[in-house]
Formats: C-alpha cells, sequence, structure tokens
C-alpha cells in the first residue's frame, strides 16, 4: 500500500478559518464592519503563519499546536461576535470538526486523483477550491435558510457534549495517522467517516437546540396572544359595566331636573349629560372589537397621564380576526404605552393611532414620543429599549400571515411603527 502525503498545513488553516467564518455568522459583530474584518484578516493570517510553520514539529509538539490554534480560534469568535463564553464554546467546536471533516475529504479525493503531486500545483488548488466551495457554500446555505430569529439558549450541558465530542472525534480520527506512523488511503478514509459521522452528531444537537428555541419562542408569542385575548374579554365587560352605570347616571339627572329648577343645578347637569355624550361618542369606528380595544387602553392611558389621539376606520378591519385584531393593536399600544410611561414629563407622553386606506392597502399607525434611539437588531425588532421587541413578534407575525409587512422606524424622537395589510372588501 503506498504511503501518501500529508494534508498541507496551509490547506488545514483554509479550512479552520473558512469554518469559523461561517459559524460566527450566527450572531452580530462586536464592532463595525471594518473593524470586524480588519481583526479577521490579521487573525486569518497570523493563523495560517502559525500552521504553516509548525507543520514539521515533532510528534511531541503536535497535539499542544493544535491546541493553540483551536483557542485562537475560540478567541476569535468570542472576541468578535456577540458570544458569550459558552457560545463561542460550543461555535469553536464546530467549526474544528467541520475544518477536519472539510480538509480530509479534500485532501482524500486529492491523494486519489493524483497521489504524488504537491498540493501547490494548479490542479490541486481547483480542487481545493471546488470541495471548499462545495462544502462550505451548501453549509453557509443551509445555515442562512434555518435560521432563526430568536437566541439559541446554549447551556453549559450543550457546551460540554460538544467540546466531548470535537476531541473524540479528534482523537480517534488521528488514532490512525499515530499508529501507522505513514498516511495511506484505508487510514483516510477512516479519517473522513469519524469527521463526517462527528459533524453529523453536532449537527443533530444544533438541530434539536433550535427547535428548543423555536418551541420557547412559539409558547411566548402564544402567551402574547392569549393576553391579549384576555384583556379584550376583561375589558369588554368592563366597558359593558361602565356604559350600564352611565345609563343609571342620565336617569338620575333626569329625574333630579324633574324635581329642581335651580339655574346652577341645570347648568352642572347639562354639563354632566354633555360629557357621558361625548364618552358615548368615543372610539365609535365600526369594528367592535377596535372600540373595546381603544376604550379600553384610553382609560388606560387616563388613568397613567398619556395622551392618546386616535383617528380610525374599523371597517377597514372587518376581515381581520378578533384574535389578530387584539394581537396587532392590542400588542402595539402595550408596547407604546410602555415606552411613554419612562418619559419623566407627562407633556411628552404622547401616542397617536391612525388606521386608513392607502393605495388598495390597510394601513396601520402607531406613533409614541421617545426620547432615546432605538436600536433594531438584525431582526428588525428593537433590541434594547422599553419597546419590548420579543412582543412585537406577534404582530409581524400577524402581519405577515395576511400577507402585510410591519415596519419601525425611529426620526426626530419618534418611534413609529406601521402594519400594512392588503385591502380587502367586504361583500
Amino acid at each position: 500500500m503506498s504511503v501518501l502525503p500529508d494534508v498541507p498545513r496551509l490547506y488545514t488553516a483554509l479550512a479552520e478559518i473558512l469554518a469559523a467564518l461561517l459559524y460566527a455568522q450566527a450572531r452580530p459583530s462586536r464592532t463595525a464592519k471594518p473593524v470586524y474584518w480588519g481583526i479577521t484578516a490579521v487573525w486569518a493570517i497570523l493563523l495560517a503563519v502559525f500552521l504553516h510553520l509548525t507543520g514539521h514539529v515533532p510528534l511531541a509538539w503536535w497535539v499542544p499546536c493544535m491546541v493553540s490554534a483551536i483557542a485562537a480560534m475560540y478567541l476569535y469568535l468570542w472576541a468578535t461576535r456577540e458570544m458569550n463564553l459558552r457560545e463561542a464554546g460550543y461555535s469553536c467546536a464546530r467549526a474544528f470538526v467541520l475544518a477536519e471533516l472539510a480538509a480530509s475529504l479534500e485532501w482524500q479525493l486529492h491523494c486519489w486523483l493524483w497521489p504524488q503531486r504537491t498540493g501547490g500545483e494548479i490542479p490541486a488548488l481547483l480542487l481545493l477550491a471546488a470541495v471548499y466551495g462545495a462544502l462550505y457554500g451548501g453549509l453557509y446555505w443551509l445555515e442562512r435558510r434555518f435560521v432563526i430569529a430568536a437566541r439559541l439558549n446554549v447551556t453549559a450541558a450543550a457546551t460540554l457534549m460538544a467540546v466531548v465530542m470535537a476531541l473524540t472525534v479528534f482523537a480517534v480520527s488521528n488514532l490512525s495517522f499515530i499508529a501507522a506512523a505513514q498516511a495511506t488511503m484505508s487510514v483516510y478514509y477512516i479519517r473522513t467517516l469519524v469527521d463526517f459521522a462527528g459533524v453529523l452528531i453536532l449537527s443533530v444537537q444544533h438541530e434539536q437546540l433550535r427547535e428548543t428555541a423555536l418551541h420557547s419562542e412559539l409558547s411566548a408569542m402564544d402567551a402574547v396572544l392569549h393576553r391579549q385575548y384576555e384583556q379584550y374579554r376583561q375589558s369588554k365587560e368592563n366597558i359593558r359595566l361602565i356604559n350600564r352605570r352611565y345609563h343609571e347616571l342620565k336617569m338620575q339627572i333626569a329625574a333630579i331636573r324633574a324635581e329642581r329648577d335651580q339655574a346652577k343645578q341645570n347648568a352642572a347637569l347639562a354639563e354632566m349629560e354633555s360629557d357621558i355624550r361625548r364618552y358615548e361618542a368615543e372610539n365609535k369606528t365600526g369594528n367592535p372589537v377596535l372600540d373595546t380595544l381603544l376604550t379600553a387602553k384610553s382609560l388606560y392611558c387616563q388613568q397613567h397621564g398619556i395622551n392618546m389621539t386616535c383617528v380610525a376606520d374599523g371597517t377597514l378591519l372587518n376581515f381581520l380576526t378578533t384574535g389578530e385584531i387584539c394581537t396587532i393593536v392590542g400588542t402595539a399600544l402595550d408596547n407604546a404605552t410602555e415606552s411613554v410611561l419612562t418619559e419623566q414629563d407627562p407633556e411628552k407622553r404622547l401616542i397617536r393611532v391612525a388606521i386608513y386606506a392607502q393605495n388598495g392597502f390597510v394601513m396601520l399607525r402607531f406613533e409614541n414620543y421617545c426620547t432615546k434611539p432605538v436600536e433594531l437588531g438584525p431582526d428588525g425588532l428593537p433590541r434594547r429599549s422599553s419597546h419590548g421587541g420579543y412582543d412585537l413578534k406577534s404582530v409581524r407575525a400577524a402581519a405577515e400571515a395576511r400577507g402585510g409587512t410591519l415596519t419601525l422606524h425611529w426620526e426626530n424622537e419618534w418611534f413609529t411603527l406601521r402594519v400594512l395589510l392588503p385591502q380587502k372588501n367586504e361583500l
């Protein structure tokens, strides 16, 4: 059986660099893009030079050199991306096993096609580009395709399992090299198979974490929907009781007016009656669900010193279900009121609501005064603000279910949430 050359260290370095870049995309960068890519370039060059210079060290120094390379990957992921120590360790373990698979698979094909060629020749470089491009390109597409907005909960147990699996794969895949002392095709077959099994196991683990995060996100969204609907039911009952009480007051006013005829009493009674009529005419949008929500939120705003103005054509929302109206309008108003309550100046607690038709669409526009800029995350929702970005996921989901969109914008100390839905005419 012929003896084959070992994987060039620059090939290994390139595999590790690409793997680290692939899994780094799971979290936002800690710095601006130019700074991030500058750090990446310096790190990649230093890693490549280090692995190249240590390519022919004695076996006793080979393992410490590999540990140093893994540590460099770990520090790079932790320092450049918004990862905690556990997440960086988890991503580093996945990246290392993937790099081992890429390097082993490519070099196995190289030795099968051209056993005597070196890694620096043109055919070898073309094969390198083809294998790495196909492998990393395919995995990048899969990672982007199944990305979720929720952050994965990488526990200590998950990180420990990934690290142990990476170390096991590395030990088993390289055991044949130590035993045989020289590389043969059978050694590469074993190494590639073990590395593939490691990548597959870590991928299954990652899928489980992703499903757990999705389940948590859906549970949270379901809790939001349930809360909004319960608020609607409670508000509907409260408003019914208030209306009955106002009717009783009207009857009392009529009785008092019939018994007493003093001018001052008449003026006071007339003012009370006018207030009642103004309340009865308030929030009559043409949609009973929207009327209930707006009235309940208006009462809440009055109790907390919030000035909310509303211009809404509720008939435009007749095609939405009760749950959808509660989710979109109720959650948007909850986020707005939560935000303005942080304003110390009562004069700045302002909310504006508008629902109107626009070019064949229904526009739901919610604006509130917000002194501090609202930073949006990669998913387009508030990252760190009082606007409850997690709750807004339910609003976006409800809008997209109807073929609509949700957009957020902060400018000139005003935060604006827009929901645009295709208009449907009621027959």
